[in-house]
């Protein structure tokens, strides 16, 4: 086997003596490098729980976990014969050895490796010291935590009319937003979410005097840096040609006010204080207009006066001179781009003080800000639950308080030997500060080893918060206590071929900056080598075309070109934002093609949905016109426009509800029409007399199963669709509370249609986010030239920046403009610029991610515009993925359509009224009504009939919390069996009755202690298995049959999928087997329709298995397709 190029910084990185952080690009084998450091470290602990290993998601984490066992499995078997897999195989040969010296029996239990989120590591933190953490007992973690938000800022602006100093500052808020307290309320709330990048710097500073001093300390070393830079691309030679240039010009201006007359002679260009901005600002003025572009001509205007306005021969020839000497100037810095940027912040640099109404402003921040935290906590403390934002802030409290380390601290401080991070170029700031709270007391020379590893060419995470300034500033300076740090670069691409790594370094070279800033995020681009051979020419190819449905469909076209050249290669189709998929997809769902699809399908979009809101408004809120109208043109009814116009006709105020029951309204409209309205009356007036018999969700379900909804379904996914939909009803219900309209549209907003899991997986639909960390025989990428959204407006504009120092990070802050107000707004057009160059240069580099998913072939797409007057194509909006490529690929672009049909025309979508007809329904499989003398019905909830005595609400209430104990232990996270508090909180929140809650936490104990003692327990509940899942969900067709199901567990062993039911009930007397043989008798074919599902998804041999941790009982048996 070739060795790789980068072989011997490979073989560095696994000197476990150092520590190291490796830059490491796309297809480089980042993941294997981490298993091998892992497994040559375990080599030398005394315990397995000496190494921390931190991903960010968990599907990460469970890779990597996947992989050191799959290793020491490996080191079992023979020695291999392939390079790389026998080194590994040496280091696990003697992990295995050492692990039989110390008895850890690593492969009987897995879970001894620490790999872990850092989510789930701060939950754990967090659960450790409850108190210090500010968490009474562990609370849930709310996924959308915007109601929250929004509760606790109402609750803060409340204040408003108190005569205190909260109140003071949050009316002096409200006068700055003009009185708008919807909106005041609305950015409260957004500051909120974000509360983990500036809280800490309000809190730190003691007083007024000490804030404000800090803050222009930051805004004054940010304006010192860009002049600094200004200066270094200024060599002398040009300075002195410059400085002699602006003394004449100063001479020689007719308006004596002007900048240029009152700086331009005593200009000093080697001073960068932040007192000389004006000169510079002047300087750059007097070289270039107001579009940043070097000046051409040298005018009075500028202190050049022309020749002829004198009739001295020696000033006319000295003007000559001054002109020409200007121009050449401007000829040989034409080229200096690095000048001609910086020279373009120096133009926007604002004042380095804040204006006294600015900083009243921010003093009333200071207030209301840490306020509105508060009431935050005292909303999460009332519904037990929490945002990720709080957790990994407590995390912070648990490790380190102002007294110094916690006793949590010191105990991890002496357990931690080694640290390993991946994706370390997507930290944030927060957890930048956890990673230092961590490695705090480590001191050099003591044997303990930090290893970081990632690419800041692939840092695509800033909306959360990803920082990639900290890669570039942990590779100067270290991190923390941990300042022997040693920076590597690794370039070997295992994945590309190598005409699309040839490209990609062609490309991005261009694309990206030359030099790395700490403070921009501007990221240098590092070329890779191609461990492939070149497979022919055309690895990358464009695509150019009119309209968006003539790319749709030219896309299908080259989707199923491929399908049908290449069946077995793999399609990946990427995009930058959701919408730009929509005439692919469209296109493909007509042609009838399957594909996967990960979260692209707004659920709030898909028609079967919408009905179901507009059902669940019309339920909620019966004066609802534009719902009522809805639900009467959904298929269950299918009003034609002409029967809504004959209902509604004369009555534009009156309540629909209150028409439906006026038969004289009824009796014009034909048969069909009043049998179907006589059977939504029927439903909904029998829904609204049970109304506080059932819950909103078992009301909504009953009526719709009532409509005959499901037989309005065309297809699977449609099934899906409605049980996400029924689901997100239930949860917002289990916190006891009425279900807000509001908050429900919100979090179906936030939700996505299910993946078609009947469609094979070699066609897949993602944005680029998603994809990371995949790859693809092929990669097209639609929609290059589509724009990206710009960023809402924030109460409070900040900054936060590393800082040049190894301390904390530094907040450069601007006040949101009052409204209505003229007044200077630098500071926040400043950091506007700072924030679009740093979404520039995050652009570069999700087009770069983009493009490194492909293995043999990428293919760009895009749709351009012909300017008819200059007679070419046109440029593109600098802001799209297109535009970074314009300037290399534009030459390559050839079109063969007329330019009269150039342009971005979008498509029209057609629909037509579908309805059903409710005569040709089978009603002798209704589930959901129970007729009683022809004439009342009674809706029932589907449930199955249980005629054992331990099932009772109690045992399912204890079967719940169960499932989720198991499911949190699986996971990752701490799961505290013996913790009665939590116990105590999760049964709570199913139901249990007070004076049953001590019995269901023995049981729930009992049960719990049972299975992590259990073999085969751990077995089950080990994530480690390939294609591990808990609590999967799975829609389809069984034997004609629309089904939804979930699974308590299924995953992947020894070549088998394995889908396994827990069962929590207890047996009492000795006759367990046959116990166990009814229970199998009776579960069988339940799980034999699991498998039927999972069978259309998975080829491998399907077992099937029951487990009881009660008492450890177990069956299982081989599913047989028929």
């Amino acid at each position: 086997m070739i060795e790789p190029q980068d072989q011997a910084q490979r073989q560095t990185s696994l000197d476990i003596n150092h520590s190291f952080i490796v830059q490491a690009p796309a297809g480089s084998g980042k993941t294997s490098l981490l298993t091998q450091r892992f497994l040559r470290l375990l080599t030398r602990v005394r315990s397995p729980e000496e190494i921390l290993a931190i991903t960010f998601t968990r599907k990460a984490a469970a890779e990597m976990h996947q992989r050191i066992i799959e290793s020491l499995k490996l080191a079992q078997k023979p020695k291999p014969s392939d390079e790389f897999e026998a080194q590994t195989w040496l280091i696990a040969a003697q992990v295995l050895q050492h692990d039989a010296d110390c008895e850890w029996h690593l492969l009987q239990n897995p879970n001894r490796l620490r790999v872990q989120t850092i989510d789930s590591l701060c939950a754990n933190l967090t659960k450790q010291l409850p108190v210090t953490s500010h968490f009474g007992s562990p609370p849930a973690i709310q996924q959308d935590a915007r109601p929250m938000y929004t509760e606790a800022a109402r609750n803060c602006l409340q204040e408003l009319d108190d005569e205190d100093e909260v109140g003071e500052a949050i009316r002096l808020l409200l006068s700055h937003l003009d009185n708008q307290l919807p909106r005041a309320e609305s950015l409260v709330s957004a500051m909120l979410a974000s509360r983990d990048q500036w809280l800490r710097h309000i809190i730190s500073g003691h007083s007024a005097v000490f804030n404000r001093s800090t803050l222009e300390g930051v805004l004054q070393r940010s304006i010192e840096q860009v002049l600094f830079n200004t200066i270094d691309a200024l060599d002398e030679g040009h300075r002195q040609t410059l400085q002699d240039l602006l003394a004449f010009a100063s001479s020689n201006m007719a308006d004596v006010n002007s900048p240029i007359s009152q700086y331009g002679m005593q200009a000093d260009l080697t001073q960068a204080d932040a007192s000389t901005l004006d000169t510079w600002q002047m300087v750059a003025r007097f070289l270039q207009n107001d579009k940043g572009e070097w000046r051409k001509q040298a005018s009075a205007n500028l202190g050049f006066p022309a020749a002829n306005s004198s009739e001295n021969k020696q000033e006319k020839a000295l003007f000559g001179d001054k002109k020409k000497q200007y121009k050449a100037l401007l000829a040989e810095l034409a080229d200096n781009t690095v000048l001609k940027e910086t020279l373009s912040w120096v133009t926007c640099l604002p004042a380095s003080e804040y204006t006294e109404q600015q900083w009243q402003f921010i003093q009333a921040l200071f207030v209301v800000l840490p306020n509105a935290v508060g009431h935050l906590r005292l909303v999460f403390q009332q519904q037990g639950q929490v945002d990720f934002c709080e957790v990994s802030l407590s995390a912070s409290y648990a490790l380190h308080d102002t007294e110094g380390m916690t006793e949590v601290g010191l105990r991890l401080d002496y357990q931690l030997q080694h640290i390993l991070v991946d994706e370390f170029q997507d930290t944030s700031e927060t957890q930048f500060m956890l990673l230092k709270d961590l490695v705090a007391g480590w001191q050099l020379g003591d044997g303990r080893t930090l290893f970081l590893v990632g690419d800041p060419m692939q840092s695509i995470y800033r909306f959360r918060q990803a920082e990639v300034g900290l890669f570039l500033k942990t590779q100067q300076q270290g991190l923390g206590e941990v300042s022997d740090i040693q920076a590597l670069n690794i370039s070997v691409n295992f994945r590309s071929q190598a005409g699309v790594v040839d490209w990609v370094n062609k490309a991005f070279a261009k694309v990206m900056p030359k030099e790395d800033n700490l403070y921009s995020g501007a990221i240098s681009y590092k070329p890779s080598r191609a461990f492939k051979q070149n497979e022919g020419s055309d690895a990358v190819r464009y695509y150019p075309h009119p309209d968006r449905p003539t790319e749709g469909q030219a896309l299908l076209e080259l989707i199923q070109q491929i399908q049908q050249t290449s069946p077995n290669d793999s399609i990946g189709v990427l995009v930058r934002g959701r919408s730009h998929l929509l005439d692919l997809v469209a296109a493909m769902n007509k042609a009838g093609l399957a594909y996967q699809a990960s979260d692209i399908d707004p659920l709030s979009k898909r028609q079967t949905v919408i009905d179901l809101m507009s059902l669940t408004r019309a339920y909620l809120h019966p004066a609802d016109r534009v719902a009522w109208l809805s639900v009467l043109r959904a298929p269950w009814c299918g009003l034609s426009l002409n029967d809504m116009h004959a209902l509604l006709a004369g009555e534009p105020n009156t309540n629909v509800w209150d028409l439906l029951k006026q038969n004289s309204r009824l009796e014009g409209l034909s048969d069909e029409t009043q049998q179907s309205l006589q059977h939504v009356i029927k439903v909904i007036t029998t829904a609204f007399e049970q109304r506080d018999r059932m819950s909103l969700a078992e009301s909504i379900e009953g009526v719709w199963n009532e409509f005959f909804g499901p037989e309005c379904l065309t297809n699977e996914s449609d099934l899906s669709d409605v049980q996400r939909f029924f689901d997100c009803l239930s949860e917002l219900e289990s916190a006891g509370r009425a279900v807000d309209m509001t908050v429900l549209e919100n979090t179906v907003e936030k939700l996505y249609a299910a993946a078609d899991v009947n469609a094979a997986d070699n066609l897949q639909i993602m944005t680029i986010h998603k994809a990371k960390g995949l790859e693809f025989d092929h990669v097209i990428l639609p929609g290059l030239d589509r724009k990206s959204r710009n960023d809402d407006k924030r109460l409070l504009a900040w900054l936060e920046r590393p800082s040049e120092a190894s301390g904390d990070s530094e907040l450069l802050i601007a006040p949101i403009k009052e409204t209505g107000s003229e007044g200077d707004d630098a500071i926040g057009k400043y950091l506007n610029k700072i924030e679009q160059e740093k979404s520039h240069h995050e652009s570069q580099r999700l087009l770069y991610v983009a493009a490194t998913r492909a293995k043999k072939r990428l293919h760009l797409s895009f749709c351009v515009l012909f300017d008819e007057k200059k007679g070419e194509l046109k440029t593109p909006a600098s802001n799209t993925l297109l535009g970074l490529l314009w300037p290399m690929i534009k030459a390559d672009i050839s079109v063969e359509f007329d330019s009269d049909n150039l342009g971005n025309k979008e498509s029209v979508t057609h629909s037509n009224l579908s309805k059903l007809n409710i005569n040709k329904v089978s009603k002798v499989d209704n589930k959901y009504l129970d007729f009683k003398q022809g004439s009342t019905c009674t809706f029932k909830k589907q449930t199955q009939l249980v005629e054992f005595d331990w099932a009772t609400d109690l045992a399912a209430s204890i079967g719940t919390v169960c499932h989720q104990l198991m499911g949190e232990r699986g996971l990752g996270d701490v799961c505290v069996v013996n913790d009665e508090t939590t116990i105590r909180h999760q049964l709570f929140e199913v139901g249990v009755l007070p004076q049953k809650m001590n019995e269901a936490i023995g049981r729930v104990k009992q049960i719990m202690n049972n299975c992590l003692q259990d073999n085969r327990g751990q077995w089950v509940l080990n994530n480690a298995h390939q294609h591990s899942a808990f609590e999967l969900g799975l829609s389809g067709v069984v034997k004609g049959d629309i089904m939804h199901c979930r699974l308590d567990r299924t995953f992947v062993d020894d070549g088998k999928r394995w889908i396994i039911d827990y069962k929590t009930s207890r047996h009492e007397d000795d006759n367990k087997e046959q116990f166990l043989d009814e229970e199998e008798s009776r579960y069988k074919p339940q799980l034999e329709k699991y498998a039927q599902l999972m069978s259309a998804m998975d080829s491998r041999p399907i077992m099937l298995g029951l487990y009881y941790p009660a008492f450890g009982g177990w069956r299982s048996w081989e599913f047989h397709c028929d």
